[in-house]
């Protein structure tokens, strides 16, 4: 099965849009039941309008297989339009969905899946800025971002080091860079609070701040401890895939070795936000799951060792339905 999606063509994508949807069938014939995490004001705006409408479940699973699928074309785009892999290939578009899909609580609606795709765009823009006759103008887009993720999440807030410390990976240490940066970070949040207070709405803007912080800071919350089980196979698999990864490091163009290390940076901050997550820390994979995709993907672009590959992308198939039915 894997073979359908070593090439980067049509029908894999297809096929990929069409696996996030069918590993989600156990939550659409049996929704469990989950209230809307409104973290921010925008999430709260947003799943308010939702709930209003009618069978909020049904848009709720509707919308989490548009940004899955959405964000597993994305991270496929980054990986093959800068070369981040040898080969053209739609593992990282496969092994991003597959990753998202395990576990019952990835087939919500939440703040943390609608932020994750502002944070795959911040990578992007990030990916171009070796080769800019622009910088200032694309640390402005990142920032900016990178701010209206903030408004999904607050927790998006430990990526501000992130966003800093990448423009000095692909550029050089420059002050107006980094100022640029937080600019563009503050520019959503001042719009959107001009706007609420122009409409009269400025109270209803501080009681989604003061809702959406309260709430305990660094406790990363398991709700089961079985649902450590996967990473048993996820975690050796990607040590021994990043480890391959590095060892053609140097192998690659100049650019290629930035955005590898700058993924690297971003696996560091994936796992901090896991951390930073106090509902369940599911919701947190997301994060991770942007870079893991692409090293994940890696150990399976290569038809060698056939069976085991095939074996371990089934068990972790079997996962999926394991949770979800079990």
């Amino acid at each position: 099965m894997l073979n359908l999606f070593r090439q980067n063509t049509l029908f894999a994508g297809i096929l990929t849009v069409l696996l996030a949807a069918a590993l989600r069938i156990p939550e659409i014939l049996s929704p469990h039941n989950y209230s809307f995490i409104k973290s921010a004001p925008f999430s709260a705006w947003v799943f308010n309008f939702i709930e209003n409408l009618g069978n909020p479940t049904f848009w709720a699973i509707t919308g989490n297989i548009f940004l899955v699928s959405t964000q597993a074309i994305l991270i496929n785009y980054i990986s093959s339009r800068h070369n981040i892999l040898y080969k053209e290939t739609y593992m990282p578009g496969l092994m991003f969905v597959l990753l998202s899909s395990i576990f019952p609580e990835q087939s919500e609606l939440t703040p943390q899946l609608v932020s994750n795709f502002f944070i795959m765009v911040l990578l992007l823009r990030l990916c171009y800025l070796y080769e800019s006759a622009n910088p200032l103008l694309l640390m402005l887009d990142s920032g900016f971002y990178l701010g209206v993720g903030l408004l999904f999440n607050y927790d998006l807030i430990i990526f501000l080091p992130f966003i800093l410390i990448s423009v000095i990976i692909f550029t050089s240490f420059n002050l107006r860079y980094l100022i640029v940066s937080v600019l563009g970070i503050a520019l959503p949040i001042y719009l959107t609070v001009g706007v609420f207070y122009l409409t009269d709405h400025l109270n209803e803007l501080m009681g989604y701040v003061k809702q959406s912080f309260e709430k305990d800071i660094l406790r990363a919350a398991i709700k089961r401890f079985d649902y450590l089980v996967p990473f048993a196979i996820i975690f050796p698999v990607s040590v021994v895939s990043g480890f391959n990864l590095q060892q053609n490091f140097f192998r690659n163009k100049v650019k290629t070795r930035r955005i590898i290390q700058t993924l690297a940076l971003m696996l560091l901050f994936g796992v901090a936000g896991l951390f930073v997550e106090n509902n369940n820390f599911v919701y947190a994979l997301y994060y991770l799951n942007v870079p893991l995709a692409i090293i994940f993907g890696y150990f399976f672009i290569s038809d060698k060792r056939f069976l085991l590959k095939e074996g371990l992308f089934l068990l972790l198939i079997l996962f999926v339905f394991y949770f979800n039915y079990l």
